[in-house]
């Protein structure tokens, strides 16, 4: 009877073990993410242009000065072996009023986060976006701890 008791009592502990071990931790309620970042990850998004929950978007590429019809700030991105490389992921249509905070991040890769462009545009070179903010992004995550 004994043996019966303790195997029941062993089981039953081993049980609430494997439940406990498979039950996936919720995030902090607080926890943010860096922009450019997926949520809960260390990792950073594609090159591309994504909606976020808040009503705005964010551009992630490469930070390029194009010199066409006046010239105009714009990210960039894609790679050789998809054909793409270079392809404009977003214009940034107020880049004149942020020329001091674009000139120094051209050729590096940064979020751009701002409002989409509904409106009419001369430039035609892909989707617009009113920065609000730019910063640069980088390939390495902080110190090891």
């Amino acid at each position: 009877m004994l043996v019966r008791t303790v195997s029941a009592l062993l089981a039953l502990s081993l049980a609430f073990v494997l439940v406990a071990c498979s039950t996936p931790a919720e995030p902090d309620e607080g926890a943010s993410t860096r922009p450019g970042e997926a949520p809960g990850m260390d990792l950073r998004l594609a090159p591309g242009l994504y909606d976020l929950d808040d009503g705005t978007a964010q551009a992630i590429g490469t930070l390029e000065w194009i010199d066409l019809e006046g010239g105009f700030w714009a990210v960039t991105g894609g790679t050789a072996a998809e054909e793409d490389e270079g392809a404009t992921i977003a214009v940034i249509t107020n880049g004149n009023e942020l020329q001091n905070t674009l000139a120094p991040l051209e050729g590096r890769t940064v979020s751009v986060i701002g409002e989409r462009f509904d409106g009419a545009s001369i430039r035609m070179a892909g989707p617009e976006i009113i920065a609000e903010t730019v910063a640069e992004l980088s390939d390495t995550p902080g110190a090891a701890e």
